[in-house]
């Protein structure tokens, strides 16, 4: 929104091309008009690229990860930055530098690295791959999370507060309240 009125101040004052109020406009209003499976549609085509760009990262599902959260096999891995994780996380994750201080405590468990969509996270798990340290990423991050329907904690309990890292990523559920 303030994006939208800058570029509306900017127009009446003739420094910014009509075009271009319509672009920034445009822009603006684009993800929040998008219906929740467009907007996981969206997600998908990110996915896929990130996919492509880490063809050497094993990526497990939303609902692979619940069957092994409800055998206890699972740690997972927050790999995003702390202003992120200040706002929510999945429940009885950890972070990367919790589990970087005794990767070994995590030997008998399968580690399943998350950030928003994917990205960093395989980021993750490809160095500690490297490393000698099996860690897995989830296949489309919190987005896929919010839009499976898990649920997210913060602060103080139960949330629906999502921190989407940019505007780019803006593509949480409707029933989201989203920040970055």
């Amino acid at each position: 929104m303030e994006r939208q009125n800058a570029a509306l101040v900017l127009a009446a004052r003739g420094l910014l091309a009509p075009t271009l109020v319509l672009v920034a406009v445009a822009g603006c209003a684009g993800q929040a008009a998008m219906t929740d499976e467009e907007k996981l549609a969206r997600v998908e085509e990110m996915v896929e690229e990130v996919e492509r760009r880490f063809p050497e990262v094993e990526a497990v599902t939303v609902e692979e990860v619940g069957r092994l959260l409800e055998t206890g096999s699972v740690v997972l891995v927050d790999a995003r930055a702390p202003r992120e994780r200040e706002i929510s996380w999945i429940p009885g994750s950890i972070t990367s530098e919790e589990f970087e201080q005794d990767p070994d405590r995590y030997a008998e468990l399968t580690v399943v690295a998350y950030c928003t969509i994917g990205h960093r996270s395989s980021e993750y798990a490809k160095r500690q791959n490297e490393e000698g340290r099996p860690v897995l990423n989830l296949r489309g991050s919190l987005l896929s999370w919010a839009h499976a329907g898990a649920p997210l904690v913060g602060p103080d309990g139960p949330t629906n507060r999502l921190h989407v890292y940019g505007e780019t990523w803006n593509l949480a559920p409707a029933r989201y309240e989203t920040i970055w």
